[in-house]
């Protein structure tokens, strides 16, 4: 019975450590996305220039 709790537990560190690690590619791919937006405004602010 303690190997169902141990193997439980594995399952269970993995799938936490696998959404951190979604949550935190998401997190940074939005504040990618928003510096890539803020660029392009600046380089057409340029060109109207």
């Amino acid at each position: 019975m303690n190997e169902m709790i141990y193997l439980f537990a594995g399952y269970a560190v993995i799938w936490l450590a696998a959404f951190v690690f979604i949550f935190s590619m998401v997190s940074r791919q939005q504040s990618l996305q928003k510096d890539v937006e803020m660029l392009e405004q600046l380089t057409q602010q340029k060109q109207d220039v």
